[in-house]
């Protein structure tokens, strides 16, 4: 019998592998939210509202029914005791497994600072929340987003979609400071700006100033800024709380080799949950490839091996097109970069040059005509400058 914690993409793609794998195993999926499963990105079109929930929900439980996966949701798993192979449920029932794979992905990172407990202070990482925000935004003319990640761009365009003035707040120096230097940052601040969304960096917050309701958000130095409506976009932190508790060796996520199983061989991770060689990707791809490898991994144990997801990030907001791909801040090493000699208004395009001169990372900022060629030539790992070259020129 297959156990899955976790009915988000790497669950699902791993049952879905499991059932062409074994046809006639018994599996079941226990999910804690209790909605099926929905595609996660979607929230944001939710959110602003260009679509609904069932839009964005590929997979309803006739889905499961029909392929003989019992889907639990509006249940959570509580315990694990991999001595006798047996997962608590907070209905009470025990489940036993012959294999498990947790795929319980990670919560929202909430910001501690005072005020934190006022009305009108949200995370978005549920269906729930969406619905939430947007109830919420009916009500107030001003938003405040802390956090200028990809996740914080997305939530900004869709308040201001709503019709809020909306100010993201970042702490580092520039949006996306992890992927983009700093020229691909300020043309990415003047594009947001010129769709009604604010940015300010170097912004520490330190308080959420109201009285029941947030008001403002206080910054260090002591600046206010009003808003009505705060959603905190800080980042993620693995659900690691299920493994921990059963002794798995747990670090900021649930511990995996090569196989993606766990200091436990009947049990495997995969997704957001899971740390590989350091890492937890929190990205889509990761998640399913992932999810596809680990229920290889438990029906044929240690047969297929992961070596890493090649990273690739896109802005999902209108009128932007924005790609990341692979290495794109470099520190340190032999690796150099190429840039356009006279970018256009709206455009930055860099290419990084891994020691062998193939394409190592590149940050494709207004230039959706460079994506395709520059994800095949990532995908190549020959030498790549003269083609890069050619690339920049066209």
């Amino acid at each position: 019998m297959f156990l899955i914690v976790g009915g988000g993409l790497a669950g699902v793609t791993a049952a879905r592998t499991l059932r062409s794998l074994e046809p006639g195993a018994a599996i079941t999926v226990v999910e804690a939210e209790p909605t099926p499963y929905y595609l996660r990105p979607g929230l944001i079109d939710v959110l602003a509202g260009r679509k609904t929930l069932p839009e964005i929900t590929p997979f309803r439980r006739e889905w499961f029914e029909h392929r003989g996966i019992a889907y639990r949701s509006g249940i959570a798993a509580v315990a694990l005791d991999p001595r006798e192979h047996r997962v608590q449920l907070s209905s009470g029932e025990s489940l036993r497994y012959d294999r498990l794979l947790l795929a319980c992905g990670a919560e929202a990172l909430w910001l501690e600072v005072p005020g934190s407990d006022l009305h009108g202070v949200f995370t978005l990482r549920s269906a729930a929340d969406a619905e939430r925000i947007r109830t919420w935004a009916e009500g107030v003319r001003a938003a405040a987003v802390i956090g200028g990640g990809w996740l914080g761009i997305e939530v900004g365009r869709a308040l201001a979609d709503l019709g809020l003035a909306v100010t993201v707040l970042e702490r580092g120096p520039w949006l996306l400071h992890r992927q983009l230097d700093a020229g691909a940052g300020e043309v990415l601040q003047t594009a947001l700006a010129s769709q009604g969304v604010g940015v300010r960096p170097d912004a520490t917050v330190t308080a959420f100033e109201g009285k029941g309701s947030v008001r403002a958000v206080r910054l260090a130095g002591g600046d206010e800024v009003l808003a009505g409506l705060v959603v905190v976009c800080a980042g993620i932190r693995p659900r690691v709380g299920l493994a921990a508790s059963a002794g798995l060796a747990t670090a900021r996520g649930v511990v995996v080799d090569d196989h993606l199983t766990t200091s436990d061989p009947d049990v495997l991770a995969a997704g957001d949950v899971a740390e590989w060689r350091g890492m937890v990707y929190g990205i889509i791809p990761a998640a399913r490839e992932q999810g596809e490898l680990a229920a290889w991994n438990m029906v044929h144990p240690r047969s297929a091996a992961y070596g890493g997801t090649f990273l690739r990030n896109k802005l999902n907001v209108a009128g932007i097109d924005l790609v990341c791909l692979g290495d794109t801040q470099p520190r340190g090493g032999p690796l150099r970069e190429l840039r356009e000699a006279n970018p256009s208004p709206g455009r930055y395009v860099k290419f990084v040059l891994g020691p062998e001169g193939e394409l190592a990372g590149a940050i494709l900022l207004g230039a959706p005509e460079l994506v395709g060629p520059a994800e095949e030539l990532a995908a190549a790992g020959g030498p790549a400058e003269g083609d890069l070259k050619r690339l920049l020129a066209s």
